[in-house]
């Protein structure tokens, strides 16, 4: 009854199917009209707007802060500016000014206040600067004891009681990667003296190794008489700006937070220069910059493309107005983003969508119970009936129980008319094979049988005894593998012919259908033999039994159709000596012993990387390729000569002599050259041979 289920052309399935469409289609309705409604989209977009307003505050707050109490250094300014025209030099100046600048600390809630004074002394030491710093800006001390200087003369922090810091110096020293925040403001002082539209805020670093990472902002610092003096600001270290950008208030657990991001002049990409909680450190990479992709354009939300949590993360980014229009760092963008994942920012919508899909699933599952109940009775007698089919002995007639149904009776007796007339028509074809005596075998595997179907004469086609023929039917894999076996040893050049046992061949073709595979196994061993021999006798010189004038041509050509793959290649042109004697002298018998043994010196050189063959009465051409340089054909061929010395030919007198060959060589060396061309090449290079000394080898 399972199987049924799964067939899609069964009546089960389609009563059941009928039955599940019918629910679904109301349950898909309902769910159509909530999304016609807008009750989805309507939740998703108060997500938005709930996400969106926190966001907004929140860049609202840090914006007033870091506007109105941060960089709100003016009154301050100028007063510094008059102090600094009425002293003439460095220390008095910085014994007035270091009230000021401490009060300035005070007023602007930062974590540290600074001037630092560009005077026409060589800087190894560092710049002339008065640095206080204050770790915790919302608790003041009276006496200044929860101050530090971080630079200035150690006898201001004497007088003032204030402890130095861990990283004072007399001076302030700035190098490539700290001094973006003194060049930038000071560089561009000579463009307006209104210092307030020159000032610069910078992203994070450090002022040393050793130090933590703070955000400044600075000014250039003129006098009374408006001459630039150098750079007045303030600091604002990571840590305190982090207060301010609490994880709790997008999410009360499990929160990303909120992040601080930076556009620079130029650019279009937004780096996480400020970041918060060890969630969203692991979550985003601060090696890269954010990747963006628009969800809510009128909202500023977007999807970030590149973290690495396991579900999509939402980004508010809000930008933070810090500078004033047409002025210097106008093309610099500070950002607050606030992060959620899609599963806490849709919560409610995936909610709503949770109870869609589940009323969805119980829709189904009532469906598919209601329908297999009401299937079952109607379609019981027809399995039955199936069943008795499938599992019937298919080589015997059949025969049904009545099932009570007249239509599956009617239905049980036309399947018994049939299998008889197929029984009857398999038995006839059978017979008619054995009547015209051909070497021919058929076989059926059929997927719902462990059994296979094969005619008396396959058994004698593929040469089994009756004991391995009577397990191979019974079992269908084993039968499988045996065929399979015999796939692998097929016979080259020829199509669908396979070698069994070294001494017979057949030829299998091969016919799949839905639920079975049929093929015919034919015995063409006597073709295969008759085409050996014809190859043979084609292709080999019947005297030497190497390779013909045409053979050895067609093999030599479509090798050196590989090209470079060969690797070093020669062609080699070898002439018999003394043929002509030899058969005046002792008949022609002789001669053709001559003539095999050469052949046959030839063809134990070289292994297998060669192509030898038989030209005329006394040419031979010879092919190397495969070798590593010319040097080792060279030498193949010296031990060709040592071993005709080696291996003289004793002839009827008595009298024992070396084969005598002459042989001309030509390397190939461009690939593109005929055969024809080569065989010329080494001709020539063969007569120089013979014309200059017998039984040698020209290259």
């Amino acid at each position: 009854m399972k199987n049924k289920i799964k067939d899609k052309k069964s009546i089960v399935f389609k009563l059941t199917a009928f039955v599940i469409l019918l629910i679904v289609i109301q349950a898909v309705l309902l769910t159509i009209t909530m999304i016609v409604a807008g009750v989805l989209s309507q939740a998703k977009e108060n997500a938005y707007q709930a996400f969106y307003e926190k966001v907004s505050n929140r860049k609202n707050i840090i914006q007033e802060e870091m506007k109105n109490r941060w960089t709100n250094m003016d009154p301050f300014v100028s007063k510094i500016s008059r102090v600094l025209s009425n002293n003439t030099d460095t220390q008095s100046f910085f014994d007035e000014a270091i009230q000021d600048v401490i009060a300035m600390l005070r007023a602007t809630e930062v974590t540290g206040a600074f001037i630092i004074l560009e005077e026409d002394e060589r800087e190894e030491n560092g710049k002339a600067a008065i640095y206080v710093r204050d770790y915790d800006p919302l608790l003041n001390d009276i006496s200044n004891s929860d101050l530090y200087l971080v630079a200035g003369p150690s006898e201001l922090a004497k007088k003032l009681r204030i402890p130095l810091d861990q990283m004072w110096g007399y001076n302030l020293k700035l190098d490539e990667s700290n001094r973006i925040f003194y060049d930038n403001p000071y560089t561009n002082a000579s463009l307006t003296f209104q210092t307030q539209l020159l000032g610069y805020l910078s992203p994070p670093f450090q002022m040393s190794e050793d130090d933590l990472p703070i955000i400044t902002y600075t000014m250039p610092l003129f006098d009374a008489e408006k001459r630039l003096r150098g750079v007045i600001g303030v600091e604002v270290s990571v840590n305190y700006v982090t207060q301010f950008l609490p994880a709790t208030e997008i999410l009360s657990k499990d929160s990303l937070g909120y992040m601080i991001g930076f556009q620079g002049d130029q650019s279009t990409d937004i780096h996480p220069i400020v970041m918060t909680g060890a969630l969203q450190k692991r979550m985003i990479r601060n090696s890269e910059p954010l990747i963006f992709h628009n969800v809510d354009e009128e909202r500023d939300i977007y999807s970030i493309e590149n973290h690495k949590s396991g579900q999509p993360i939402f980004a508010c980014v809000k930008a933070i107005e810090l500078y004033h229009y047409n002025t210097p760092f106008e093309g610099e963008k500070w950002y607050l983003i606030g992060m959620i994942t899609e599963s806490h920012l849709l919560n409610y919508v995936v909610k709503i969508q949770r109870i869609l899909w589940v009323s969805l699933l119980v829709s189904i599952v009532i469906g598919a119970f209601s329908g297999y109940i009401v299937s079952y009775y109607f379609t019981k007698p027809i399995i039955q009936l199936a069943k008795q089919v499938r599992e019937g002995d298919k080589e015997t007639a059949l025969s049904f129980q009545p099932t009570g149904f007249t239509e599956v009776d009617e239905l049980a007796t036309a399947i018994v008319s049939a299998n008889n007339a197929l029984l009857e028509s398999t038995i006839k074809m059978s017979r008619i094979i054995d009547l015209v005596e051909v070497p021919i075998g058929a076989f059926e595997c059929r997927d719902e049988s462990n059994h296979v179907f094969v005619t008396d004469q396959l058994q004698q086609v593929l040469s089994i005894d009756n004991k391995k023929m009577s397990r191979l039917v019974q079992h269908k894999e084993l039968f499988k593998n045996m065929i399979e076996d015999i796939f692998r040893h097929p016979e080259p050049d020829e199509e669908g012919v396979y070698n069994i046992n070294g001494y017979k061949w057949v030829r299998i073709k091969t016919v799949s259908y839905e639920t079975s595979i049929l093929g015919v196994v034919i015995d063409v061993t006597e073709e295969i033999l008759q085409k050996k021999v014809i190859k043979q006798d084609r292709d080999h010189d019947p005297l030497t039994n190497i390779l013909n004038r045409r053979a050895a041509q067609q093999g030599i050509e479509e090798l050196m159709k590989m090209g470079s793959e060969l690797n070093t290649a020669a062609l080699l042109m070898f002439d018999l000596d003394n043929l002509k004697i030899i058969n005046d002298t002792f008949g022609h018998k002789w001669g053709d012993i001559y003539i095999k043994e050469a052949a046959r010196q030839l063809t134990l050189i070289a292994d297998g990387r060669k192509i030898v063959g038989r030209r005329s009465g006394d040419e031979f051409v010879l092919f190397l390729h495969g070798y590593p340089s010319r040097d080792a054909i060279e030498e193949v061929i010296a031990q060709l000569y040592r071993n005709l010395e080696q291996e003289p030919i004793e002839y009827p007198n008595g009298e024992k002599k070396a084969i005598s060959i002459s042989a001309g060589l030509v390397w190939i060396e461009n690939w593109e050259i005929s055969y024809d061309e080569l065989l010329q090449q080494a001709d020539e290079m063969l007569y120089e041979a013979k014309e200059q000394a017998k039984g040698t080898c020209k290259y």
